[in-house]
């Protein structure tokens, strides 16, 4: 099995090997922020936006920087007279030529730092073998942070089973993971039972798991609704497809008709870039899919990723695999989105691509459910203990959200850190208040900032909800922003002190901007 997306709050689950398909070793960016209790660390931060390496070379003078941060292995260069087949239908993210032509060979190892300690990355390694052209000349293993994800793998067989035709093609293995404590992430490029290991470029590159938005229950354990977590979503109104053409017996549809003894096949041998893919009708939370080939066991995806999306057309990577087995179980964090498409990363020319049956486990959270409390430093949990619930009818808010949720807080500075959206792209920012300590006016007064700049000055939620209608005790309202995700994919909203006693926060829900 692949490796997980994001650091969203879940239920347990088995550890999953790290594997992807991509050559140029893409470190994702990384970003700043807390889980839980534990802050992680602000420490270096030098490469949270990502890093590009011309591995054994100067660098492009563009996106590739010069080689760094390695130990061990020798430098090379193309001498081969050619650039090789320089479409490379078989590379997922283009890279220049010049960082092809370069390599660093032998046993090495890259320790990329600067990192957000515990952040998401998305490795892409780039191979392109200058010097030997059959398969079996060169085969080697890669580990990143000490667990393997290439074993016996050699570029010229990959490169074929990835659909390259011909001599010096290169491939490109993508992999998602996650920075250490220290905020690194280690590439070994090691020894196998032919020639030495080789690697062009590397890149890591942050990976934007909530690109979708988030939504936090501040100080509280998030809201359950909308379905089980653990049981298979219901699949009824589901529509699926796929870019494959397959016969009418074979179509998408029947693997999720519930029907075991009909199967979506490819029809064709398996190659790079084919999809399956399923609108659920409506955005729905997920943490696990399981594909199952059925009786047609061998037709298994031998390498593939696990994407999805709200609008059927920006995707998301959240898992990638080796392909091992059937049935296989692919594990992430908690996604909440309408569309899930399983795109291979690696061809077969001995098998076909069946699925008899696909199921999707829900994460107990619903679409429009909020998530335990993360992302955090500073301040303390709260819960409402008046008794009441207050004015449920909230004529002060825009965008309602569930009752369990204002019934908790945090409360004194904090900070949230957002990671992982869209860099660069907009924003709403919904910040919702309820004061369950104080009833007058004057009492509680704060300030809070986003992204370093002030967008509530003087804030008092008493006052507030009364300058916007609100008639009783204990009503929430609801503070609009539209804000940029910075160059690393943060937001950061900061909670600060004011004139009177201290800052308090219900809820936070970050929604992509109309």
């Amino acid at each position: 099995m692949g490796n997980q997306g994001s650091s969203v709050v879940g239920r347990a689950r088995r550890a999953r090997p790290v594997w992807a398909i991509a050559f140029v070793v893409v470190l994702l960016g990384a970003f700043s922020l807390s889980l839980g209790t534990s802050s992680r660390a602000f420490a270096d931060l030098s490469n949270a936006g990502g890093v590009s390496i011309d591995a054994g070379g100067p660098g492009d003078g563009g996106a590739f920087a010069a080689d760094e941060y390695y130990s061990g292995g020798s430098e090379g260069t193309n001498t081969s007279g050619s650039n090789g087949d320089t479409e490379f239908k078989t590379i997922a993210n283009d890279i220049p030529q010049t960082d092809w032509n370069t390599y660093r060979s032998g046993v090495s190892t890259y320790q990329i730092p600067g990192l957000s300690v515990g952040g998401e990355y998305q490795v892409r390694l780039y191979f392109l073998d200058w010097q030997n052209t059959e398969q079996g000349q060169r085969v080697f293993n890669v580990d990143i942070n000490g667990t393997p994800v290439l074993s016996d793998f050699d570029i010229v067989a990959a490169a074929g089973n990835a659909g390259g035709d011909g001599t010096w093609i290169g491939v490109e293995q993508d992999l998602n993971e996650t920075a250490d404590a220290n905020g690194n992430i280690t590439i070994a490029f090691l020894q196998g039972p032919a020639g030495v290991p080789l690697v062009n470029a590397i890149a890591v590159v942050p990976v934007a798991v909530n690109a979708g938005g988030a939504s936090i229950d501040s100080g509280g354990q998030g809201d359950v609704a909308g379905n089980t977590a653990g049981a298979p979503l219901s699949e009824t109104g589901w529509v699926a497809s796929s870019n494959t053409n397959p016969a009418p017996q074979d179509a998408p549809q029947n693997a999720i008709s519930g029907d075991t003894g009909a199967r979506f096949s490819s029809d064709a041998d398996q190659a790079f870039g084919m999809y399956w893919q399923v609108n659920l009708g409506s955005p729905q939370s997920f943490d696990e899919i399981e594909l199952d080939s059925g009786g047609f066991n061998a037709d298994y995806a031998r390498a593939y990723e696990v994407q999805v999306s709200n609008d059927g057309t920006n995707f998301t990577t959240v898992y990638n695999s080796a392909g091992s087995a059937s049935p296989e179980l692919a594990s992430f964090d908690s996604q909440t989105a309408q569309y899930i498409r399983v795109v291979l990363e690696l061809g077969s020319r001995t098998n076909w691509w069946s699925l008899v049956n696909v199921l999707v486990y829900g994460s107990g959270a619903a679409g429009t459910g909020f998530v335990p409390d993360e992302y955090y430093s500073g301040g303390s949990e709260g819960v409402n203990s008046t008794h009441s619930n207050g004015d449920t009818g909230f004529s002060t808010v825009t965008n309602p959200i569930p009752q369990n949720d204002w019934n908790t807080f945090r409360s004194g500075a904090s900070t949230y850190v957002i990671p992982d959206l869209t860099p660069g792209a907009g924003y709403q920012v919904r910040l919702y208040f309820l004061d369950w300590q104080y009833t007058q006016q004057g009492q509680r007064v704060f300030n809070v900032d986003i992204t370093g700049a002030p967008v509530l000055s003087n804030f008092d939620i008493v006052a507030d909800y009364s300058n916007v209608g609100g008639d009783g005790t204990w009503i929430g309202v609801e503070k609009d922003f539209t804000e940029t995700a910075d160059a690393n994919g943060d937001i950061t909203i900061a909670f600060l002190p004011g004139s009177a006693s201290v800052p308090l926060i219900n809820a936070i829900a970050v929604v992509p901007a109309a």
